[in-house]
Protein backbone atom coordinates (compact mmCIF):
# COMPACT_ATOMS: atom_id res chain seq x y z
CA UNK A 1 0.00 0.00 0.00
CA UNK A 2 2.91 2.35 0.75
CA UNK A 3 4.33 1.81 -2.73
CA UNK A 4 0.92 2.51 -4.27
CA UNK A 5 0.47 5.74 -2.32
CA UNK A 6 3.95 6.96 -3.23
CA UNK A 7 3.44 6.42 -6.95
CA UNK A 8 -0.13 7.76 -6.92
CA UNK A 9 0.77 10.98 -5.10
CA UNK A 10 3.90 11.40 -7.17
CA UNK A 11 1.76 11.09 -10.28
CA UNK A 12 -0.68 13.74 -9.09
CA UNK A 13 2.15 16.13 -8.25
CA UNK A 14 3.91 15.64 -11.59
CA UNK A 15 0.70 16.01 -13.59
CA UNK A 16 -0.40 19.13 -11.72
CA UNK A 17 2.97 20.79 -12.27
CA UNK A 18 3.04 19.77 -15.93
CA UNK A 19 -0.50 21.06 -16.47
CA UNK A 20 0.47 24.48 -15.15
CA UNK A 21 3.64 24.60 -17.24
CA UNK A 22 1.80 23.55 -20.40
CA UNK A 23 -1.05 26.00 -19.98
CA UNK A 24 -0.01 28.93 -17.77
CA UNK A 25 0.62 31.15 -20.79
CA UNK A 26 -2.87 30.85 -22.22
CA UNK A 27 -5.69 29.45 -20.12
CA UNK A 28 -8.33 31.58 -21.86
CA UNK A 29 -10.32 29.38 -24.25
CA UNK A 30 -10.19 29.97 -28.00
CA UNK A 31 -11.80 28.61 -31.13
CA UNK A 32 -9.75 25.43 -31.21
CA UNK A 33 -10.28 24.76 -27.51
CA UNK A 34 -14.05 24.29 -27.42
CA UNK A 35 -14.67 22.92 -30.91
CA UNK A 36 -17.71 20.76 -31.60
CA UNK A 37 -18.19 19.22 -28.12
CA UNK A 38 -18.04 22.67 -26.52
CA UNK A 39 -20.59 24.05 -28.96
CA UNK A 40 -23.02 21.20 -28.27
CA UNK A 41 -22.44 21.52 -24.52
CA UNK A 42 -23.26 25.23 -24.78
CA UNK A 43 -26.44 24.39 -26.68
CA UNK A 44 -27.48 21.95 -23.95
CA UNK A 45 -26.93 24.47 -21.18
CA UNK A 46 -28.72 27.21 -23.13
CA UNK A 47 -31.79 25.04 -23.64
CA UNK A 48 -31.31 24.15 -27.32
CA UNK A 49 -30.79 20.45 -26.71
CA UNK A 50 -28.03 18.26 -28.11
CA UNK A 51 -27.44 20.42 -31.18
CA UNK A 52 -25.37 22.97 -33.12
CA UNK A 53 -21.88 21.34 -33.27
CA UNK A 54 -20.60 24.17 -35.47
CA UNK A 55 -22.71 26.91 -33.85
CA UNK A 56 -25.21 28.87 -35.89
CA UNK A 57 -28.45 27.18 -34.81
CA UNK A 58 -28.18 24.24 -37.20
CA UNK A 59 -30.29 21.86 -35.12
CA UNK A 60 -30.06 18.39 -33.60
CA UNK A 61 -26.82 16.48 -34.01
CA UNK A 62 -25.06 13.17 -33.48
CA UNK A 63 -21.77 14.50 -34.91
CA UNK A 64 -20.02 14.10 -31.55
CA UNK A 65 -20.21 11.51 -28.79
CA UNK A 66 -22.43 12.41 -25.84
CA UNK A 67 -20.21 11.68 -22.83
CA UNK A 68 -17.61 14.47 -23.39
CA UNK A 69 -20.46 16.86 -24.15
CA UNK A 70 -22.30 16.00 -20.93
CA UNK A 71 -19.11 16.56 -18.92
CA UNK A 72 -18.46 19.96 -20.50
CA UNK A 73 -22.12 20.92 -20.06
CA UNK A 74 -21.89 20.14 -16.33
CA UNK A 75 -18.84 22.39 -16.08
CA UNK A 76 -20.61 25.15 -18.03
CA UNK A 77 -23.53 24.98 -15.62
CA UNK A 78 -21.17 25.53 -12.70
CA UNK A 79 -18.69 28.02 -14.17
CA UNK A 80 -20.33 29.63 -17.20
CA UNK A 81 -20.57 28.80 -20.89
CA UNK A 82 -17.15 28.88 -22.60
CA UNK A 83 -15.63 31.08 -19.93
CA UNK A 84 -12.02 31.15 -18.79
CA UNK A 85 -13.25 29.79 -15.45
CA UNK A 86 -14.75 26.78 -17.25
CA UNK A 87 -11.50 26.22 -19.13
CA UNK A 88 -9.59 26.19 -15.86
CA UNK A 89 -12.12 23.91 -14.22
CA UNK A 90 -11.86 21.48 -17.12
CA UNK A 91 -8.08 21.56 -16.87
CA UNK A 92 -8.38 20.61 -13.20
CA UNK A 93 -10.72 17.79 -14.23
CA UNK A 94 -8.29 16.61 -16.91
CA UNK A 95 -5.43 16.61 -14.41
CA UNK A 96 -7.51 14.69 -11.86
CA UNK A 97 -8.57 12.18 -14.53
CA UNK A 98 -4.99 11.53 -15.62
CA UNK A 99 -3.88 11.25 -11.98
CA UNK A 100 -6.63 8.66 -11.47
CA UNK A 101 -5.34 6.86 -14.56
CA UNK A 102 -1.86 6.71 -13.07
CA UNK A 103 -3.27 5.34 -9.81
CA UNK A 104 -5.28 2.72 -11.71
CA UNK A 105 -2.19 1.61 -13.61
CA UNK A 106 -0.26 1.26 -10.36
CA UNK A 107 -3.11 -0.71 -8.75
CA UNK A 108 -3.54 -2.96 -11.79
CA UNK A 109 0.15 -3.72 -12.32
CA UNK A 110 1.53 -3.86 -8.77
CA UNK A 111 0.65 -7.56 -8.33
CA UNK A 112 2.74 -8.38 -11.42
CA UNK A 113 5.99 -6.85 -10.22
CA UNK A 114 7.59 -3.63 -9.04
CA UNK A 115 9.47 -3.06 -12.28
CA UNK A 116 6.32 -3.31 -14.38
CA UNK A 117 4.41 -1.04 -12.02
CA UNK A 118 7.12 1.60 -11.61
CA UNK A 119 8.22 1.72 -15.24
CA UNK A 120 4.63 1.96 -16.52
CA UNK A 121 3.85 4.79 -14.11
CA UNK A 122 7.03 6.65 -15.06
CA UNK A 123 6.37 6.17 -18.79
CA UNK A 124 2.79 7.37 -18.47
CA UNK A 125 3.78 10.50 -16.57
CA UNK A 126 6.50 11.21 -19.12
CA UNK A 127 4.03 10.85 -21.99
CA UNK A 128 1.62 13.28 -20.34
CA UNK A 129 4.25 15.80 -19.24
CA UNK A 130 6.48 15.96 -22.31
CA UNK A 131 4.35 15.10 -25.35
CA UNK A 132 3.73 18.35 -27.29
CA UNK A 133 0.04 19.00 -27.71
CA UNK A 134 -0.63 16.03 -25.45
CA UNK A 135 -3.45 15.21 -23.05
CA UNK A 136 -2.55 18.04 -20.64
CA UNK A 137 -3.21 20.71 -23.23
CA UNK A 138 -6.17 22.92 -22.26
CA UNK A 139 -9.39 21.05 -22.97
CA UNK A 140 -7.77 17.98 -24.47
CA UNK A 141 -10.34 15.41 -25.59
CA UNK A 142 -7.98 12.46 -25.05
CA UNK A 143 -7.99 12.33 -21.26
CA UNK A 144 -11.32 10.54 -20.95
CA UNK A 145 -10.30 7.84 -23.45
CA UNK A 146 -7.08 7.38 -21.48
CA UNK A 147 -8.93 7.09 -18.18
CA UNK A 148 -11.55 4.66 -19.52
CA UNK A 149 -8.94 2.44 -21.18
CA UNK A 150 -6.99 2.21 -17.91
CA UNK A 151 -10.21 1.48 -16.02
CA UNK A 152 -11.07 -1.29 -18.47
CA UNK A 153 -7.59 -2.78 -18.05
CA UNK A 154 -7.86 -2.63 -14.25
CA UNK A 155 -11.31 -4.24 -14.33
CA UNK A 156 -10.34 -7.23 -16.48
CA UNK A 157 -7.09 -7.84 -14.58
CA UNK A 158 -8.92 -7.59 -11.27
CA UNK A 159 -11.60 -9.97 -12.50
CA UNK A 160 -9.09 -12.53 -13.77
CA UNK A 161 -6.70 -12.26 -10.82
CA UNK A 162 -9.19 -12.19 -7.95
CA UNK A 163 -12.82 -12.46 -9.07
CA UNK A 164 -15.00 -10.21 -6.97
CA UNK A 165 -17.56 -7.46 -7.06
CA UNK A 166 -15.14 -4.54 -7.61
CA UNK A 167 -13.84 -5.73 -10.95
CA UNK A 168 -17.24 -6.96 -12.08
CA UNK A 169 -19.11 -3.75 -11.29
CA UNK A 170 -16.39 -1.64 -12.86
CA UNK A 171 -16.37 -3.71 -16.05
CA UNK A 172 -20.14 -3.34 -16.45
CA UNK A 173 -19.89 0.40 -15.80
CA UNK A 174 -17.16 0.83 -18.42
CA UNK A 175 -19.18 -1.24 -20.89
CA UNK A 176 -22.12 1.13 -20.36
CA UNK A 177 -20.07 4.31 -20.87
CA UNK A 178 -17.62 3.21 -23.58
CA UNK A 179 -19.97 3.20 -26.61
CA UNK A 180 -21.09 6.72 -25.69
CA UNK A 181 -17.45 7.89 -25.69
CA UNK A 182 -16.13 6.53 -28.99
CA UNK A 183 -16.22 3.59 -31.36
CA UNK A 184 -12.72 2.41 -30.47
CA UNK A 185 -13.57 1.96 -26.81
CA UNK A 186 -16.77 0.16 -27.79
CA UNK A 187 -14.74 -2.32 -29.86
CA UNK A 188 -12.20 -2.72 -27.05
CA UNK A 189 -14.96 -3.55 -24.57
CA UNK A 190 -16.42 -6.02 -27.05
CA UNK A 191 -13.07 -7.81 -27.39
CA UNK A 192 -12.66 -8.03 -23.60
CA UNK A 193 -16.20 -9.33 -23.15
CA UNK A 194 -15.69 -12.02 -25.79
CA UNK A 195 -12.40 -13.16 -24.26
CA UNK A 196 -13.89 -13.25 -20.76
CA UNK A 197 -16.89 -15.22 -22.04
CA UNK A 198 -14.61 -17.72 -23.78
CA UNK A 199 -12.51 -18.13 -20.60
CA UNK A 200 -15.66 -18.66 -18.53
CA UNK A 201 -17.03 -21.29 -20.88
CA UNK A 202 -13.66 -23.02 -21.12
CA UNK A 203 -13.44 -23.19 -17.32
CA UNK A 204 -17.10 -24.32 -17.10
CA UNK A 205 -17.99 -21.18 -15.17
CA UNK A 206 -21.05 -19.01 -15.47
CA UNK A 207 -20.68 -16.30 -18.15
CA UNK A 208 -22.93 -13.94 -16.19
CA UNK A 209 -20.35 -11.15 -16.00
CA UNK A 210 -19.52 -10.92 -19.71
CA UNK A 211 -23.23 -11.23 -20.47
CA UNK A 212 -24.01 -8.35 -18.10
CA UNK A 213 -21.25 -6.21 -19.63
CA UNK A 214 -22.53 -6.96 -23.14
CA UNK A 215 -26.06 -6.08 -22.06
CA UNK A 216 -24.86 -2.78 -20.62
CA UNK A 217 -23.11 -1.87 -23.90
CA UNK A 218 -26.17 -2.86 -25.94
CA UNK A 219 -28.41 -0.81 -23.66
CA UNK A 220 -26.23 2.28 -24.10
CA UNK A 221 -26.23 1.94 -27.89
CA UNK A 222 -29.99 1.31 -27.96
CA UNK A 223 -30.78 4.39 -25.86
CA UNK A 224 -28.52 6.65 -27.92
CA UNK A 225 -29.91 5.20 -31.17
CA UNK A 226 -33.46 5.82 -29.99
CA UNK A 227 -32.61 9.44 -29.20
CA UNK A 228 -31.04 9.88 -32.63
CA UNK A 229 -34.00 8.31 -34.40
CA UNK A 230 -36.35 10.70 -32.59
CA UNK A 231 -34.17 13.79 -33.15
CA UNK A 232 -32.71 13.09 -36.59
CA UNK A 233 -35.21 10.69 -38.13
CA UNK A 234 -32.63 7.93 -38.44
CA UNK A 235 -31.02 5.32 -36.20
CA UNK A 236 -27.41 6.36 -35.55
CA UNK A 237 -25.76 3.87 -33.16
CA UNK A 238 -22.69 5.97 -32.31
CA UNK A 239 -21.79 9.05 -34.41
CA UNK A 240 -23.34 10.39 -37.59
CA UNK A 241 -20.21 11.48 -39.47
CA UNK A 242 -18.76 8.15 -40.63
CA UNK A 243 -19.21 8.88 -44.34
CA UNK A 244 -17.68 12.32 -43.88
CA UNK A 245 -14.61 10.78 -42.18
CA UNK A 246 -14.32 8.03 -44.79
CA UNK A 247 -14.45 10.53 -47.63
CA UNK A 248 -12.01 12.89 -45.91
CA UNK A 249 -9.36 10.23 -45.43
CA UNK A 250 -9.80 8.18 -48.61
CA UNK A 251 -11.02 10.60 -51.28
CA UNK A 252 -9.81 14.04 -50.26
CA UNK A 253 -6.49 12.60 -49.02
CA UNK A 254 -4.44 10.66 -51.52
CA UNK A 255 -2.44 8.65 -48.98
CA UNK A 256 -5.19 8.01 -46.42
CA UNK A 257 -3.54 10.33 -43.88
CA UNK A 258 -5.29 13.71 -44.13
CA UNK A 259 -3.16 16.82 -43.94
CA UNK A 260 -4.27 19.63 -41.65
CA UNK A 261 -5.42 21.92 -44.45
CA UNK A 262 -7.52 19.11 -45.95
CA UNK A 263 -9.32 18.63 -42.64
CA UNK A 264 -9.86 22.32 -41.98
CA UNK A 265 -11.11 23.05 -45.48
CA UNK A 266 -13.71 20.26 -45.17
CA UNK A 267 -14.94 20.91 -41.63
CA UNK A 268 -17.97 23.20 -41.45
CA UNK A 269 -16.36 24.52 -38.29
CA UNK A 270 -13.74 26.40 -40.34
CA UNK A 271 -15.00 26.64 -43.93
CA UNK A 272 -17.86 29.04 -44.59
CA UNK A 273 -19.02 27.28 -47.77
CA UNK A 274 -19.10 23.89 -46.03
CA UNK A 275 -20.95 25.40 -43.09
CA UNK A 276 -23.56 26.88 -45.42
CA UNK A 277 -24.02 23.51 -47.13
CA UNK A 278 -24.29 21.72 -43.75
CA UNK A 279 -26.79 24.29 -42.50
CA UNK A 280 -28.98 24.13 -45.61
CA UNK A 281 -28.96 20.35 -46.00
CA UNK A 282 -29.19 19.39 -42.35
CA UNK A 283 -26.80 16.94 -40.73
CA UNK A 284 -28.13 13.70 -42.17
CA UNK A 285 -28.37 14.89 -45.77
CA UNK A 286 -25.01 16.63 -45.47
CA UNK A 287 -23.32 13.43 -44.30
CA UNK A 288 -25.13 11.44 -46.99
CA UNK A 289 -23.60 13.73 -49.63
CA UNK A 290 -20.23 12.14 -48.92
CA UNK A 291 -21.49 8.57 -49.25
CA UNK A 292 -21.70 8.35 -53.05
CA UNK A 293 -18.22 9.77 -53.81
CA UNK A 294 -16.64 7.64 -51.07
CA UNK A 295 -18.26 4.43 -52.34
CA UNK A 296 -17.45 5.30 -55.96
CA UNK A 297 -13.80 5.82 -55.10
CA UNK A 298 -13.65 2.53 -53.18
CA UNK A 299 -15.27 0.58 -56.01
CA UNK A 300 -13.07 2.21 -58.65
CA UNK A 301 -9.83 1.40 -56.86
CA UNK A 302 -10.19 -0.97 -53.89
CA UNK A 303 -6.44 -1.55 -53.93
CA UNK A 304 -5.84 2.11 -53.19
CA UNK A 305 -8.22 1.94 -50.22
CA UNK A 306 -6.40 -1.17 -48.97
CA UNK A 307 -3.16 0.75 -49.29
CA UNK A 308 -4.63 3.60 -47.25
CA UNK A 309 -5.59 1.14 -44.53
CA UNK A 310 -2.07 -0.25 -44.49
CA UNK A 311 -0.58 3.25 -44.30
CA UNK A 312 -2.84 4.03 -41.37
CA UNK A 313 -1.84 0.74 -39.76
CA UNK A 314 1.79 1.76 -40.17
CA UNK A 315 1.01 5.08 -38.50
CA UNK A 316 -0.61 3.23 -35.59
CA UNK A 317 2.07 0.60 -34.96
CA UNK A 318 5.32 1.91 -36.47
CA UNK A 319 5.65 5.65 -37.04
CA UNK A 320 2.91 8.20 -36.33
CA UNK A 321 3.34 11.48 -38.17
CA UNK A 322 2.77 14.22 -35.63
CA UNK A 323 1.89 16.99 -38.09
CA UNK A 324 0.31 17.25 -41.50
CA UNK A 325 1.90 20.30 -43.07
CA UNK A 326 0.27 23.29 -41.36
CA UNK A 327 1.58 25.94 -39.00
CA UNK A 328 -0.32 28.63 -37.12
CA UNK A 329 0.60 32.30 -37.27
CA UNK A 330 -0.57 35.54 -35.64
CA UNK A 331 0.84 37.71 -38.45
CA UNK A 332 -1.52 40.60 -39.18
CA UNK A 333 -2.23 40.27 -42.91
CA UNK A 334 -3.76 43.19 -44.76
CA UNK A 335 -7.31 42.37 -45.78
CA UNK A 336 -6.50 42.23 -49.50
CA UNK A 337 -3.39 40.12 -48.90
CA UNK A 338 -5.35 37.70 -46.70
CA UNK A 339 -8.01 37.37 -49.40
CA UNK A 340 -5.39 36.57 -52.08
CA UNK A 341 -3.55 34.08 -49.88
CA UNK A 342 -6.76 32.36 -48.85
CA UNK A 343 -7.99 32.12 -52.46
CA UNK A 344 -4.64 30.61 -53.46
CA UNK A 345 -4.92 27.99 -50.71
CA UNK A 346 -1.90 29.34 -48.82
CA UNK A 347 -3.65 30.22 -45.56
CA UNK A 348 -6.82 29.48 -43.67
CA UNK A 349 -8.04 32.45 -41.64
CA UNK A 350 -9.05 31.42 -38.12
CA UNK A 351 -10.96 33.91 -36.04
CA UNK A 352 -9.96 37.58 -36.07
CA UNK A 353 -6.32 37.34 -35.03
CA UNK A 354 -4.76 34.14 -36.34
CA UNK A 355 -4.31 32.11 -39.50
CA UNK A 356 -2.85 28.80 -40.57
CA UNK A 357 -0.14 28.41 -43.20
CA UNK A 358 -1.35 25.34 -45.08
CA UNK A 359 1.77 24.54 -47.14
CA UNK A 360 4.46 25.09 -44.60
CA UNK A 361 6.39 22.04 -45.80
CA UNK A 362 6.76 23.36 -49.37
CA UNK A 363 10.24 24.09 -50.73
CA UNK A 364 11.21 27.66 -49.71
CA UNK A 365 12.31 28.58 -53.24
CA UNK A 366 8.97 27.42 -54.67
CA UNK A 367 7.04 29.24 -51.97
CA UNK A 368 8.88 32.50 -52.63
CA UNK A 369 8.02 32.30 -56.34
CA UNK A 370 4.39 31.48 -55.61
CA UNK A 371 3.92 34.30 -53.12
CA UNK A 372 5.61 36.76 -55.47
CA UNK A 373 3.12 35.86 -58.17
CA UNK A 374 0.06 36.67 -56.04
CA UNK A 375 0.48 40.44 -56.23
CA UNK A 376 0.76 40.88 -52.47
CA UNK A 377 1.24 44.40 -51.13
CA UNK A 378 3.45 43.21 -48.25
CA UNK A 379 5.24 40.33 -49.95
CA UNK A 380 8.60 40.59 -48.13
CA UNK A 381 7.09 40.59 -44.63
CA UNK A 382 4.70 37.78 -45.51
CA UNK A 383 7.48 35.58 -46.87
CA UNK A 384 9.59 36.37 -43.78
CA UNK A 385 6.74 35.14 -41.57
CA UNK A 386 6.34 32.00 -43.67
CA UNK A 387 10.10 31.36 -43.44
CA UNK A 388 10.13 31.79 -39.67
CA UNK A 389 7.20 29.40 -39.29
CA UNK A 390 8.91 26.93 -41.65
CA UNK A 391 12.01 26.92 -39.44
CA UNK A 392 9.88 26.32 -36.35
CA UNK A 393 8.01 23.55 -38.17
CA UNK A 394 11.23 21.80 -39.17
CA UNK A 395 12.67 22.09 -35.66
CA UNK A 396 9.58 20.54 -34.11
CA UNK A 397 8.57 17.88 -36.61
CA UNK A 398 11.50 17.11 -38.92
CA UNK A 399 14.31 17.12 -36.38
CA UNK A 400 15.55 14.18 -34.34
CA UNK A 401 12.97 15.22 -31.73
CA UNK A 402 10.15 14.98 -34.27
CA UNK A 403 11.34 11.56 -35.43
CA UNK A 404 11.54 10.35 -31.85
CA UNK A 405 8.00 11.57 -31.09
CA UNK A 406 6.65 9.68 -34.10
CA UNK A 407 8.33 6.50 -32.87
CA UNK A 408 7.61 6.85 -29.16
CA UNK A 409 3.87 7.18 -29.83
CA UNK A 410 3.68 4.16 -32.13
CA UNK A 411 6.63 1.90 -32.90
CA UNK A 412 8.47 1.90 -29.58
CA UNK A 413 5.52 0.67 -27.45
CA UNK A 414 4.74 -2.05 -30.01
CA UNK A 415 8.39 -3.10 -30.03
CA UNK A 416 8.35 -3.14 -26.23
CA UNK A 417 5.36 -5.50 -26.22
CA UNK A 418 6.97 -7.86 -28.71
CA UNK A 419 10.33 -7.83 -26.92
CA UNK A 420 8.68 -8.52 -23.57
CA UNK A 421 7.04 -11.61 -25.07
CA UNK A 422 10.29 -12.72 -26.72
CA UNK A 423 12.30 -12.33 -23.52
CA UNK A 424 9.61 -14.20 -21.57
CA UNK A 425 9.75 -17.24 -23.82
CA UNK A 426 7.12 -16.28 -26.35
CA UNK A 427 4.28 -15.44 -23.98
CA UNK A 428 3.08 -12.03 -22.87
CA UNK A 429 2.43 -11.32 -19.22
CA UNK A 430 -1.32 -10.95 -18.55
CA UNK A 431 -1.22 -7.12 -18.37
CA UNK A 432 0.64 -6.96 -21.67
CA UNK A 433 -1.75 -9.36 -23.40
CA UNK A 434 -4.85 -7.49 -22.24
CA UNK A 435 -3.18 -4.18 -23.13
CA UNK A 436 -2.55 -5.39 -26.67
CA UNK A 437 -6.19 -6.48 -27.02
CA UNK A 438 -7.60 -3.19 -25.72
CA UNK A 439 -5.25 -1.06 -27.81
CA UNK A 440 -6.10 -3.10 -30.93
CA UNK A 441 -9.80 -2.50 -30.33
CA UNK A 442 -9.35 1.21 -29.70
CA UNK A 443 -7.36 1.74 -32.91
CA UNK A 444 -9.20 -0.63 -35.26
CA UNK A 445 -12.10 1.66 -36.34
CA UNK A 446 -9.70 4.53 -37.03
CA UNK A 447 -7.19 2.43 -38.94
CA UNK A 448 -10.07 1.34 -41.17
CA UNK A 449 -11.53 4.83 -41.64
CA UNK A 450 -9.40 7.81 -40.57
CA UNK A 451 -6.43 7.69 -38.20
CA UNK A 452 -4.26 10.51 -36.87
CA UNK A 453 -2.03 11.32 -33.90
CA UNK A 454 -5.03 12.14 -31.67
CA UNK A 455 -6.00 8.48 -31.69
CA UNK A 456 -2.51 7.56 -30.51
CA UNK A 457 -2.92 9.92 -27.56
CA UNK A 458 -5.99 7.96 -26.50
CA UNK A 459 -3.89 4.84 -25.87
CA UNK A 460 -1.05 6.50 -23.93
CA UNK A 461 -1.84 4.55 -20.76
CA UNK A 462 -1.71 1.27 -22.69
CA UNK A 463 1.57 2.24 -24.34
CA UNK A 464 2.98 2.93 -20.88
CA UNK A 465 1.97 -0.59 -19.82
CA UNK A 466 3.94 -1.94 -22.78
CA UNK A 467 7.04 -0.15 -21.49
CA UNK A 468 6.40 -1.57 -18.02
CA UNK A 469 6.03 -5.10 -19.40
CA UNK A 470 9.43 -4.84 -21.10
CA UNK A 471 11.05 -3.52 -17.92
CA UNK A 472 9.63 -6.44 -15.90
CA UNK A 473 10.71 -8.99 -18.51
CA UNK A 474 14.25 -7.61 -18.55
CA UNK A 475 14.37 -7.55 -14.75
CA UNK A 476 13.28 -11.18 -14.56
CA UNK A 477 15.71 -12.22 -17.30
CA UNK A 478 18.59 -10.55 -15.49
CA UNK A 479 17.86 -12.47 -12.32
CA UNK A 480 15.66 -10.07 -10.40
CA UNK A 481 12.40 -11.96 -9.79
CA UNK A 482 9.10 -10.08 -9.75
CA UNK A 483 8.20 -8.48 -6.47
CA UNK A 484 4.70 -9.52 -5.53
CA UNK A 485 2.31 -7.18 -3.78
Amino acid sequence: MGHFRLLAWTGLSVLAAAALIHNAAGLAPGMFDWAEPGNVAAALVQGRGFSDPFDGGTGATAWVSPVPVWIEAAVFLAFGVKTAASAKALLVLVTAGLAATNALLVAALEPFGEWMCGAASAAFLAYCAFLPGGPLTVLSEAWLDILLSATLLWAVLERVRAPGRRGSITLVAVALVAPLENAGLAVAVGICVLVLAWRSLKARQSPVLPAAAAAAAILAVACWSARNEAALGRIVPLKSNSWFELNLANVDSADGLPRMETVLRRLPFFDAAEFKRYSELGEMRYVDSFKAPALAALRADPGHFAGNVMRRLGAAVAYCRREGGGQGTTFRFRADDAARLSAAGEIIVIGSSSSLWTRIDAAPSEERVKLSGLGLTDNDSIFSDWSAKRIAYDQEFRSAKGLFLGLVTAGIPVAALLLSALISGGRMAPPAAWTAAIAFGMLLPYVLVNHNDRHQESILALQAVAVGALAQALSTKLGRPPSKA
